[in-house]
């Protein structure tokens, strides 16, 4: 296994550290292909909530750059307090 990190972001910004990740990768295309016939691709987030209803978006420049390198998102959601109401 292979993994890379992103900086840890309070509040968290899926987008941004996703992009980061990205960012120091290839952008070939033709490399990304093998790879990905060669191996299992999987990009892992795990989203810590601070209250049960939070969200996050991801961008359409982030989601593309996943998809044209052939790279699945996996979220894992973990809910917070559900019975405060974020400010």
């Amino acid at each position: 296994m292979w993994s890379l990190q992103a900086e840890e972001a309070e509040p968290g910004d899926l987008d941004a550290q996703v992009a980061a990740i990205l960012s120091r990768l290839t952008q070939d295309e033709t490399v990304w292909a093998e790879v990905g016939y060669r191996y299992d691709l999987d990009l892992f987030c795990g989203w810590f909530m601070k209250y049960g209803n939070e969200g996050t978006t991801i961008g359409p420049d982030t989601m593309s750059a996943l998809g044209r390198r052939g790279i699945p998102l996996d979220i894992d959601l973990y809910g917070g307090d559900s019975e405060r109401v974020p400010d």
